[in-house]
């Protein structure tokens, strides 16, 4: 069996499959996506032949097109375009939610600050939660608690030059109260299994709770509800290794997001679990 690793930078999680991969000795190769360049054709362009490319790119948009390109050349990625394209994109992952059944948190999209105000005050109500519809680790993510607070942050973005920062992905606000209860969760899936989650919980001062910025992390059993809806939410995008993260209000469930290429040092390390082993055995009970 031989692997081709898609990446861009090496990373915590790139290192532990590659500790698997030799721990078993698996022939693999780091195909770093800044240093190459592809033909656009229908050619393999690689002299070794891989029986599956694991994509574990930083950038959202070069492990996505180098995925596409790839796919178009025969080859066979994990997780495919299809999942990748859904979600990394915010406002598509949501609409394949609501198409497929999958409960999800009231949202709007509106392209216009003034569109943005009237969401929230005829739908939404305050607080809200504007997040970028491409974008992760909570950056840009923001808290809109009253009128005054919305047009101050919107007026930024509207001055920004990325034409995504004004696409408005606007959300209810969630949150708990309660310092003991997890404000998410996130729940690993590979294939058909949920291997582990973790309950997020967000600083003092932040209500992100986005290990990349702080926030800690306990590992959480995983019940029937969970492992349902996190499945659901897994096949609905047509992924093979993605994070679903997960809120309740009033006791029920709901989908937040799904992350098409997780990270996994925060819920390997407060779960115990070796995420990197369990994907090894994955790729190698299926492709090898």
């Amino acid at each position: 069996m031989k692997i081709g690793i898609l990446i861009n930078r090496v990373t915590w999680e790139v290192k532990r499959l590659i500790n698997e991969f030799e721990k078993r000795k698996i022939d693999y190769d780091l195909i770093n996506n800044q240093k190459i360049y592809f033909k656009l054709n229908k050619e393999k362009d690689f002299q070794d032949q891989y029986d599956v490319i694991l994509e574990r790119s930083l950038s959202y948009l070069r492990g996505l097109y180098s995925t596409a390109i790839l796919e178009t050349k025969g080859y066979k990625v994990v997780n495919n375009y299809n999942c990748l394209n859904i979600t990394g994109n915010k406002l598509l992952t949501t609409l394949k939610l609501i198409e497929e059944d999958i409960p999800t948190p009231l949202t709007c999209i509106a392209f216009k600050s003034k569109s943005v105000i009237q969401a929230i005050e005829e739908e939404i109500n305050y607080p809200a939660i504007l997040k970028p519809i491409i974008g992760s680790w909570g950056r840009l993510i923001a808290k809109l608690d009253d009128y005054n607070n919305a047009i101050g942050n919107l007026e930024c973005r509207e001055i920004m030059g990325n034409v995504l920062q004004k696409i408005y992905y606007l959300q209810e606000d969630l949150g708990l109260q309660e310092t003991n209860i997890p404000t998410d969760l996130r729940v690993f899936v590979i294939g058909k299994e949920c291997v582990a989650a973790m309950g997020r919980f967000n600083p003092e001062d932040d209500f992100r709770s986005n290990i990349a910025i702080g926030g800690t992390a306990k590992k959480i059993n995983i019940d029937k509800a969970m492992a349902k809806l996190s499945l659901e939410a897994s096949k609905a995008v047509n992924g093979e290794i993605v994070g679903v993260d997960l809120m309740r209000k009033e006791g029920k469930l709901s989908v937040i997001e799904i992350n098409g290429t997780p990270q996994f040092r925060g819920i390997a390390t407060s779960t115990k679990i070796n995420i990197g082993e369990k994907i090894v055995n994955f790729l190698e009970k299926k492709y090898g």
